[in-house]
């Protein structure tokens, strides 16, 4: 009986995945036979967070954007700005403009990179106005260009390494029903804080791609000092820059451990100061 009932399980799950494949957002673009984007995407359909259904979420060649008419200049120009973004090596990828449920052009896409503005606090808004392309399952082994960070994710697309070349003295502003969910989505424990890696003090974004579960006295504690000394130093008129590692366990989405390290230059770029530290978040 319960292999039948194996047997059966494992029919559906293919049949599913056949509809999905067949009606797949990627069908009709340059990377429609690509099954890494399939595989993923059809993941994050799956989990329907922040109440955002990801299934209405649009892809088209990035070349289809450079297209000329008055409706879609404004995306063809933000698409160009994007790619700038990284190098020149790398802009002959294949790129898609990505859309989300809204209509709103959310990022560029490849198979293993995205670049994208995160959301930013409009003017009377009580909270920043989300990207919700960075407020999902992460693409696995991929490189996120977000403002003027990187972030970088493994095989299970957790962040691994997040890197700000020169800090930019900000505040970003919260979205706090974005923030709180983290600790679920990442498999937190009680009492844990949904810990920003890049602080929002210095521009750190509120989506996703930059919270992930910290014991709430390491948040408040060790790290929040370090984060203080890397604002005070931009106070100073400094070039700043703020590298993190993220530690996991096995298969955990939780980080078990942080190892930061923050550089203070001087005018004429030579490293001034030095603070580093590897946090335990276990």
């Amino acid at each position: 009986m319960t292999k039948r009932l194996y047997i059966k399980g494992f029919i559906l799950s293919l049949f599913a995945l056949l509809i999905f494949c067949s009606a797949s957002p990627f069908k009709g673009t340059r990377l429609r036979q690509s099954a890494k984007l399939d595989s993923w995407w059809g993941s994050v359909v799956k989990v329907k967070y922040y109440n955002t259904d990801f299934s209405k979420f649009t892809f088209k060649d990035y070349e289809n954007t450079l297209l000329y008419s008055k409706k879609n200049g404004f995306e063809r120009g933000k698409c160009q700005k994007l790619l700038k973004r990284v190098p020149k090596s790398e802009r002959k990828k294949k790129w898609l403009a990505v859309y989300d449920n809204r209509g709103y052009l959310c990022a560029l896409l490849s198979e293993d990179a995205v670049i994208a503005d995160a959301g930013i606090k409009s003017k009377g808004a009580d909270e920043v106005f989300l990207n919700m392309f960075l407020n999902t399952l992460h693409l696995p082994s991929a490189h996120y260009y977000v403002d003027n960070i990187d972030y970088y994710t493994d095989s299970y697309g957790r962040i691994v390494r997040v890197l700000c070349k020169d800090l930019t003295l900000k505040s970003r502003g919260r979205n706090k029903g974005s923030q709180r969910y983290s600790v679920k989505f990442k498999d937190g424990k009680k009492g844990d804080n949904c810990g920003h890696l890049i602080p929002q003090a210095l521009n750190g974004p509120a989506e996703q791609i930059n919270y992930v579960p910290q014991r709430r006295e390491l948040n408040g504690g060790e790290i929040l000092e370090l984060e203080k000394k890397a604002i005070n130093a931009k106070r100073r008129g400094h070039k700043v820059s703020y590298e993190i590692k993220l530690l996991y366990k096995g298969k955990e989405k939780r980080p078990y451990g942080f190892e930061n390290n923050v550089k203070v230059y001087d005018s004429k770029n030579r490293v001034i100061n030095n603070y580093t530290g590897i946090f335990d978040n276990s």
